[in-house]
């Protein structure tokens, strides 16, 4: 195939330079990318038995006129055309309209070929085709998105280039996977796509192309994950299993079966002589954090120093005194490093944590400045993963002698997105929420219903409880007629002036001032905080009750679903109020959803199916690759056995030692920018 890319268009015998153009306006530069340049969809003129047709299906059907064709008109230049035709025994009747150039050339008895959608009720076609001719030899065409170019001078093209070329047509796939799962041939995919003579091929093209392209990245990620478990050997960690059970039944709660389910797979991971890469993912509230404490002290047990590194000073100093708390009867010297700790103090710290007096340390990016060393760091944990950059990532992993490292994530992942987006990393996932914890009700309501709401707040804050209010803009925007942070808290700093504390909170205020505001709110300080998005995620509030959330419908259904997780973490019932008056069935289907589950990975399938894989992560997201045909939402049963089939090849040593193997192995080393660190 890679031969194919060296070819160029313009080498196509019998090409014209207008056509050239053409080619180059598509970006189709070489052959290969001409015999890629797939079809988006197909019209299907397969001729049908009409009696096995269902109802308003497209169909092709060849009869014989039994009628005199009629024609008529109305309005402006428009005419009808309707005849009666014998189909399969059956009398239909069809109406075509504005043929009047068939007025002459129409007539009883003659034998025609008809396509268009059919009512069964009335035995009536409406054709969008119509030829004067039994066309027994109708196929599948391909429609491509070309613009100023007809797709049967495209396919000549095509035709051409195969003629030329198709010698020089090689099969990625092996023999044994062809066979395995009977797969077409690579030429046949290319004779198949453009050529098809019936939808049998058609499905077949699609069967082989989705398979190979999902193998192919499949392969690439296994690839990377064998790679690094080559390169990052590690010492296996050892430690006393007995005083690990003895420490999670000393826990004042009992874990849920996924927590259970989790740490069982990464102490599984602690024990091997590779670098574990484990992504945790799971709703507010479901229990990452236990989690992460017991990995601490498995490592802690192991003789090794262990870090939690937390996107800002209020989640990490959360951090810090949940650990205190859990590890101070233990004798576990645990600390805090933060922007904040200056002077002495961090002095202090730094060198106890280098001379290894610190067992474990939490901290925000201050972990991963110049000046802070570890003795022996043997396992990270990155709360809020995507918060941080992969290099900032990297740092901290390079202060340790190949750490086991552990992301923790609150935004719960559809699996499809997982095995794609995260193919390279093990992913871990808690769906069981802890018993007794109860769900946040949630209800939609129109603007008009303020006032109700507004003693609804003022009931909740009566008792003792805090209000977030959630809005889209910081500023007034004349494009867009939104509620925003500075009008809704002057607002309701009026209704509730003397009574309770209103708070505003945004993301054009430096990291001191939001310090202080969201200090003040978790002190009860403030009763009501208005924010943008930027309130934390993982921010305990355990007072806060209740989550109103304005213009609910221009944020997504994960975002929603994440916004109310700031609430429901006391022991108050709680509530999230989303305030919309949306305009279309699209935004109250979205919004209806979070009134039926608190569970977040439902959310994120229902998000997934009504946005797409690129909306879902927003454009900035750079990990899901693009398919000729593969869809990772439709296609998931495919991507798993490729993710199987994936597994099996690098991990049974086959991708690198048996030749069938080969032209799949030199894809993956060409697709990998960093050849310098390949396997040999």
């Amino acid at each position: 195939m890679e031969r194919l890319k060296e070819i160029k268009v313009e080498n196509i015998k019998g090409i014209s330079k207008a056509m050239i153009e053409h080619l180059h306006n598509h970006d189709i530069y070489n052959v290969y990318d001409l015999i890629n340049y797939f079809p988006y969809r197909y019209e299907n003129y397969e001729v049908v038995n009409i009696n096995r047709v269902e109802h308003n299906e497209k169909v092709t059907v060849v009869g014989q006129i039994v009628s005199e064709p009629v024609f008529s008109y109305f309005q402006r230049n428009k005419n009808r055309l309707s005849f009666s035709m014998l189909v399969n025994d059956l009398i239909i009747k069809v109406v075509a309209f504005n043929r009047d150039f068939l007025k002459n050339k129409i007539s009883n008895h003659m034998h025609v070929t008809v396509t268009g959608k059919y009512d069964k009720i009335k035995k009536q076609i409406i054709a969008q085709k119509l030829t004067l001719k039994a066309q027994d030899d109708y196929r599948i065409v391909p429609v491509y998105s070309l613009k100023n170019l007809k797709p049967i001078y495209f396919q000549r093209i095509i035709k051409k280039a195969l003629d030329q070329y198709g010698s020089l047509i090689n099969d990625d796939l092996p023999l044994s996977l062809q066979n395995k799962y009977r797969l077409i041939s690579s030429i046949d995919v290319y004779n198949f796509a453009h050529f098809p003579l019936n939808n049998e091929q058609v499905r077949q093209v699609s069967r082989r192309v989705k398979y190979e392209e999902l193998l192919k990245f499949q392969l690439k990620m296994a690839y990377l994950k064998h790679r690094d478990r080559k390169f990052f050997v590690k010492e296996p960690k050892i430690y006393d299993e007995r005083k690990i059970i003895e420490f999670i039944n000393n826990l004042p709660f009992t874990l849920t079966n996924d927590q259970l389910k989790v740490i069982k797979e990464i102490l599984n991971d602690l024990k091997q002589n590779y670098q574990m890469n484990r992504l945790l993912q799971g709703d507010v509230g479901s229990g990452k954090t236990i989690v992460a404490i017991i990995t601490l002290y498995a490592n802690y047990l192991s003789g090794y120093q262990g870090c939690i590194m937390a996107p800002t000073e209020i989640l990490a100093e959360q951090h810090y005194r949940n650990l205190v708390d859990i590890f101070n009867p233990y004798g576990i010297k645990v600390e805090l490093l933060t922007s904040s700790i200056v002077g002495k103090s961090r002095t202090v710290i730094l060198d106890d944590l280098s001379c290894g007096k610190i067992d474990i340390i939490v901290g925000t990016h201050a972990l991963i400045s110049e000046g802070v060393t570890f003795k022996n760091l043997g396992f990270i944990c990155i709360d809020e993963q995507h918060r941080f950059g992969v290099n900032q990532r990297k740092i901290l992993r390079e202060k340790g002698n190949a750490p086991d490292a552990l992301f923790l994530s609150a935004t719960p992942i559809p699996r499809t997105l997982a095995l794609t987006a995260f193919g390279d990393m093990d992913v871990s996932s808690i769906r069981e929420m802890p018993k007794g914890r109860k769900p946040i009700k949630t209800y939609v309501i129109s603007s008009n219903l303020e006032d109700r709401l507004i003693d609804f707040m003022d009931k909740e804050i009566s008792n003792g409880r805090q209000v977030y209010i959630i809005t889209p803009l910081i500023e007034e925007s004349e494009k867009i007629d939104l509620e925003n942070a500075y009008h809704v808290y002057e607002k309701y700093q009026q209704y509730f002036l003397g009574k309770y504390q209103v708070g505003l909170l945004h993301g054009k205020m430096n990291n001191d001032e939001k310090e202080t505001i969201m200090h003040k709110f978790l002190k009860n300080e403030i009763q009501i905080l208005v924010s943008t998005t930027v309130v934390e995620v993982g921010v305990n509030v355990p007072n806060a009750s209740v989550m109103v959330i304005i213009d609910a419908h221009r944020f997504g259904l994960a975002q929603l679903h994440q916004l109310r997780g700031r609430v429901g973490r006391g022991n108050h019932q709680s509530y999230c109020i989303l305030v919309s008056d949306y305009d279309n069935e699209k935004a109250k289907e979205r919004l209806e959803i979070l009134t039926r589950t608190n569970n977040g990975f439902e959310i994120a399938e229902a998000d997934l199916r009504l946005r797409g894989p690129g909306d879902f992560f927003g454009s900035r997201q750079s990990g899901l690759p693009e398919f000729k045909m593969a869809d990772i939402i439709n296609d998931y049963k495919i991507l798993e056995v490729a993710r199987d089939d994936a597994d099996v090849i690098v991990s049974s040593g086959e991708l690198f030692t048996n030749p069938e193997y080969f032209a799949l192995k030199d894809y993956i080393e060409r697709e990998i920018i960093d050849t310098n660190e390949l396997f040999d």
